[in-house]
């Protein structure tokens, strides 16, 4: 895979954004009644249509920020830079969760993208039940940039065919193991997401909404911030970017448990991206000598897809066959309720507040503890979410999920899935 070096002095440190929900955060667990393993399927008749309502959309919030190098992790807000005190080392996404103002495009980390009907492209071919390849990795020798950034005049970079390919291809692989359709790429937001990224890296720091006060600060860098996933690197030595390593700290989430990014990207509905990047020694808070980079998939506004003839029930995270390199225990466990394919805002009809969640070893008599649980009918991508955290989940090992009593229209409804991560 074609990777970039940057020779860097201060610190590196990355952050991803998405944004935040609300729901219990206590430890959780089975309650009580016994699964007969009868599960009823939802059908689109059981829930009302509505109409997506322009400001329910949100892009991503609730911050972290990990390290490549072994640096220490933690949560940011939203504006909030970096602790240079700390040397995180790794991505990080933006952590504050703006609002979507409407259908003008896609918000950085945890949002949704605005059920817009079709913008014009056309539509990805459903994927159906072929395993996935892992295309992350295209092998070919391209450069970074069709055209290059320069931070110190403010001028924007744009990543070349290869490097969009890169993100496009793993995201894709990523969506074919959750038996999603695959996205396209699409140019029409180039220019606000290349914008976004400058912003990002001139100024050292992340937010979804960027303002004047910011450097190299235009309206297509807002309107691309506020429409994206976002992300930022900061390093003091030389380091390799991988544009898919940055689509997988999306998925990962790692102290994010607003899970804004994945569920952008877990969208069934997400139908085409956008990517920009931009990198160089800037002059912001950490000072002139401090190697940038910063970056933005466009997934608010754009074309949404026709499921309804799919056979999309739920969104799991993780599914079936999964990267290991995608979960350890800090990582949220998630969960989405597809009920409605024609309408994706009626898919908030969902109620997870009595829900039940037993995970269980096939090999290990045991059942896992469920904590940290938390939900929300939040716009980030699909209006509802479920999430927790267990702990001691090991590789090779396959793991059956029930969830146990999840409202709809007054209706009660069991899912089952398994997992296995290698």
């Amino acid at each position: 895979m074609k990777t970039a070096k940057f020779l860097v002095i201060l610190l590196i440190s990355t952050l991803f954004a998405a944004c935040g929900g609300s729901g219990d955060d206590n430890f959780y667990g089975d309650s009580g009644n016994d699964y007969d393993g009868n599960t009823p399927g939802s059908t689109d008749n059981d829930v009302e249509h509505v109409d997506r309502p322009d400001d329910a959309q949100k892009p991503g919030g609730g911050g972290s920020s990990g390290g490549i190098g072994g640096g220490s992790t933690g949560n940011q807000d939203e504006d909030e830079e970096p602790d240079g005190d700390s040397a995180d080392s790794g991505d990080s996404s933006d952590s504050g969760e703006p609002t979507d103002t409407g259908d003008s495009g896609d918000s950085s980390d945890s949002g949704g993208p605005a059920d817009t009907g079709d913008s014009g492209d056309s539509e990805p071919a459903d994927t159906g039940d072929s395993e996935p390849s892992d295309t992350g990795d295209s092998g070919g020798d391209f450069p970074v940039y069709e055209s290059d950034p320069n931070i110190a005049q403010c001028t924007a970079g744009y990543p070349s065919e290869g490097t969009k390919n890169i993100v496009l291809e793993r995201l894709n692989y990523l969506r074919a193991i959750h038996k999603l359709p695959p996205v396209v790429y699409t140019d029409e937001f180039d220019d606000i997401v290349a914008e976004c990224s400058l912003v990002i890296a001139a100024n050292q720091k992340l937010s979804h909404y960027p303002d004047s006060s910011w450097k190299c600060y235009s309206q297509d860098a807002l309107d691309g911030c506020s429409s994206s996933n976002i992300h930022i690197m900061m390093a003091n030595y030389q380091a390799e970017t991988d544009d898919a390593k940055i689509v997988d700290g999306f998925m990962i989430e790692k102290n994010v448990d607003e899970l804004g990014h994945r569920r952008w990207f877990l969208d069934p509905w997400l139908a085409d991206i956008s990517y920009g990047r931009s990198e160089g020694v800037g002059a912001g808070q950490y000072g002139a000598e401090t190697f940038t980079l910063g970056a933005a998939v466009h997934v608010i506004g754009g074309a949404q897809q026709d499921i309804s003839d799919s056979d999309i029930e739920f969104v799991a995270y993780p599914f079936e066959n999964y990267p290991k390199e995608l979960y350890d225990d800090s990582v949220m466990m998630s969960f989405t309720v597809i009920s409605n394919k024609f309408s994706k805002w009626s898919n908030s009809a969902v109620d997870f507040s009595s829900a039940s969640i037993a995970i269980t070893s096939e090999t290990e008599n045991k059942v896992y503890q469920i904590k940290d649980l938390q939900f929300d009918n939040d716009g980030y991508g699909v209006p509802n979410n479920l999430r927790w955290r267990t702990t001691g989940v090991r590789t090779g090992l396959k793991y059956n999920v029930v969830i146990h009593n999840v409202i709809i229209n007054n209706y009660s409804q069991d899912y089952i899935y398994w997992f296995q991560l290698d």
